[in-house]
């Protein structure tokens, strides 16, 4: 990886806006970017983000249609589509809604954030760190899964969350962190690493432990480990609820995203 200094401001910013683009794709992950846009999703997986994207007016029709061949192939049934300030064309969102694309409430906006300064630790009661067994791995996720109050269809049973953790657990560039709290688990967030910096991803406390500092403690073991891997620098796309957790432990927002979905089948 290189070293911190040779990542420039405007670098980051970019990797804020589109990860994807800059991420070595994880184990059981494709990818396919160019100039126009950024596809990324996992095999097998429910969902496809849509990343960077740069079209002209008569390009819409087609990347759509590529987007929706590669949920074909991955096995994904909706794909997210991140518009930034910087996404072209200008009416690409309505464009967009008139193909069958919908907002979905309370999480369509959402803010890109950096940071690049230590952020506080975590309180010395909750353990914030990698998981390391099978049955970590699936109790930091059904952690998440309670947090999210993630719907049943897109939930993993135990048996394809231990297939996920033993093809994780051979890659250098994705790990699933769980903080305990009291010996039990209550929440989990994934770090996806990359050359630029580390995307944070699924940051989440179950209700009955919020207040506690678990999110907190979550982000500064990434941070470490960040900062081991010489790119100290952390991005993620925040909503409603974590974007002002963030910002009191230094986050800044650098971009806006406004999230639409495209449910296949349903346009």
């Amino acid at each position: 990886m290189r070293s911190p200094t040779s990542t420039t401001r405007t670098e980051l910013e970019e990797f804020v806006e589109a990860p994807a683009a800059f991420t070595p794709p994880a184990p059981g992950n494709a990818s396919v970017s160019n100039e126009r846009f950024t596809l990324r999703g996992s095999i097998s997986g429910t969902s496809l983000a849509v990343q960077r994207i740069r079209l002209r007016g008569d390009e819409i029709d087609d990347a759509l249609d590529a987007a929706r061949s590669f949920m074909r192939v991955t096995g994904a049934t909706a794909a997210s589509w991140w518009l930034s300030e910087h996404s072209t064309p200008a009416d690409l969102e309505t464009r967009l809604l008139e193909r069958g694309l919908v907002a979905i409430e309370g999480d369509y906006a959402l803010d890109g954030m950096l940071l690049t300064s230590e952020p506080p630790a975590g309180p010395p009661d909750v353990e914030a760190r990698v998981v390391r067994t099978a049955e970590e791995f699936v109790a930091a996720t059904e952690a998440q899964y309670a947090a999210f109050d993630t719907a049943a269809d897109r939930r993993r049973d135990i048996a394809a969350l231990v297939d996920e953790f033993e093809l994780e657990r051979r890659s250098d560039v994705v790990r699933l962190y769980g903080a305990w709290l009291d010996g039990r688990p209550v929440g989990g967030g994934r770090a996806i690493f990359s050359p630029r910096g580390t995307l944070l991803a699924g940051g989440s406390t179950v209700p009955s432990a919020r207040g506690r500092g678990a999110y907190r403690a979550l982000v500064r073991a990434r941070w470490d480990e960040a900062v081991a891997r010489g790119t100290p620098a952390l991005a993620v796309q925040a909503g409603a609820m974590s974007a002002p957790i963030l910002a009191r432990l230094g986050f800044e927002t650098t971009c806006r995203f406004r999230r639409l979905e495209d449910v296949l089948g349903a346009a």
